[in-house]
């Protein structure tokens, strides 16, 4: 009753972390423990949901959740998890994506995606990768199929350190939507650039 409403319905929020809660129950059951996360350190974090809601429950019912994961696309691990009242009626329906990050490094795991180099062709007067660049090196590092499909449409760049002439820095991707994808830039452990790429 604590997850009702004034008018006695369960509020949106509650089916979230009852959602939340199957997952991380199927989750255990699979191995995936509090202990395994600490000894990699790692942990899934949402990365964005939808919920639909053909039908408010009410707080006073009695609802079965059915949660399935699907196989990793790249980093992104999708989670559907529908809600059935006592008919066996779906009730509401979320669609959760999850991806894997390092605690530490407070990076999403992904798959490598290079070692670019700040060579004279990509270096400026001022001695280092020129900022223009950065945009030449994500879309080299796009999967083929995205320029077969067609451009990119929206590109989001953030700059954190320069990379020097001569240095190299180490370009990581993942696949975080149908069409989107997320690059992040290190040199000496420490972010150099992040980009994002979507809606190509």
């Amino acid at each position: 009753r604590h997850d009702g409403d004034h008018l006695g319905n369960v509020k949106p929020g509650a089916l979230l972390r009852y959602a939340q809660q199957i997952a991380t129950t199927h989750a255990e059951a699979a191995g995936l423990t509090d202990e395994v996360y600490t000894a990699t350190r790692t942990a899934f974090v949402l990365a964005k949901l939808a919920l639909h809601i053909d039908r408010t429950p009410r707080v006073d019912e009695e609802l079965t959740l059915v949660t399935q994961p699907e196989c990793c696309k790249r980093a992104v691990n999708k989670r559907i998890t529908h809600f059935y009242d006592a008919d066996g009626a779906e009730v509401a329906v979320i669609d959760s994506r999850w991806v894997l990050i390092d605690i530490d490094k407070r990076i999403i795991l992904r798959k490598l995606a290079g070692e670019p180099v700040a060579s004279y062709s990509r270096c400026d007067m001022n001695g280092h990768l020129n900022n223009t660049r950065y945009a030449d090196i994500l879309c080299d590092a796009l999967p083929w199929s995205v320029w077969e499909q067609g451009t990119v449409q929206d590109l989001l760049l953030f700059y954190h350190r320069e990379v020097p002439r001569g240095e190299s820095f180490t370009l990581s991707r993942a696949r975080t939507s149908e069409k989107q994808y997320y690059f992040n830039g290190e040199r000496e452990g420490k972010s150099a650039s992040r980009g994002i790429s979507g809606n190509h």
